[in-house]
C-alpha cells in the first residue's frame, strides 16, 4: 500500500521539471522486481494536471483507482468494495523538487524524493519511463506509452466517484 501511495504522489507531481507541461496522460506498465527476481506487473492509465491532480486507473492484475487532488488521496478498490481516504499534507511540495530535477543528458533527469533516487527517462522530448528502488529495495519501473501532453483535462476527471455501498476507511 505504501508503495502505491508513494508512486501516486511521485507521478502526480512528476511533470513539474518540464516547465511547459500542464497536463499529461498515458498508458503505463509498472514493473516491480524484488531481490529474488520475482516480478509483478501492473498496467493502466494515468492522467495528471498541474498543479497537483492525478488519477491512476489500474486495470491489471486488479482494478484500482487512485485519485490525488490537492492534499486529498482517495484509493478505490472495487474487488474488496473499499475506499481509503487520507490527507497527504505537504507531500505535494514534491512538485517543486522535481521542477529542479537535474538533467544528466538529453534522455535522463535525476531527482531525489525523501530517500528515493529517481531516474526520469525522456525520449523524443516526452517522459518515457521512471525507475527507482523503493523503500524495500524493490526495483520499480514505470514505462509510459501513448503519451499526450497539454491536452485539456477537465478537473472533474480527478474527482473520485465512490459507490454508496463501499466501506470507507479514513486514515
Amino acid at each position: 500500500m505504501k508503495k502505491t501511495i508513494l508512486l501516486s504522489l511521485l507521478c502526480a507531481n512528476l511533470f513539474g521539471f518540464a516547465e511547459n507541461l500542464n497536463t499529461f496522460s498515458a498508458h503505463f506498465v509498472q514493473t516491480v522486481t524484488d531481490d529474488k527476481n520475482t516480478v509483478i506487473k501492473y498496467s493502466g492509465d494515468i492522467k495528471a494536471k498541474r498543479p497537483d491532480m492525478a488519477m491512476w486507473n489500474y486495470v491489471q492484475p486488479v482494478k484500482k483507482e487512485i485519485y490525488i487532488r490537492n492534499e486529498d488521496l482517495v484509493i478505490i478498490e472495487p474487488e474488496i468494495e473499499q475506499v481509503i481516504m487520507k490527507k497527504v499534507g505537504n507531500t505535494i511540495a514534491f512538485f517543486e523538487m522535481l521542477k529542479n530535477a537535474k538533467k544528466v543528458n538529453d534522455n535522463l533527469y535525476k531527482a531525489t524524493y525523501e530517500k528515493l533516487k529517481i531516474n526520469i527517462h525522456v525520449k523524443a522530448n516526452k517522459i518515457d519511463s521512471i525507475t527507482y528502488l523503493d523503500e524495500l529495495e524493490n526495483k520499480v519501473s514505470i514505462q509510459f506509452t501513448n503519451q499526450v501532453e497539454n491536452k485539456n483535462i477537465e478537473d472533474k476527471v480527478f474527482k473520485a466517484r465512490i459507490p454508496a455501498d463501499f466501506d470507507i476507511v479514513r486514515q
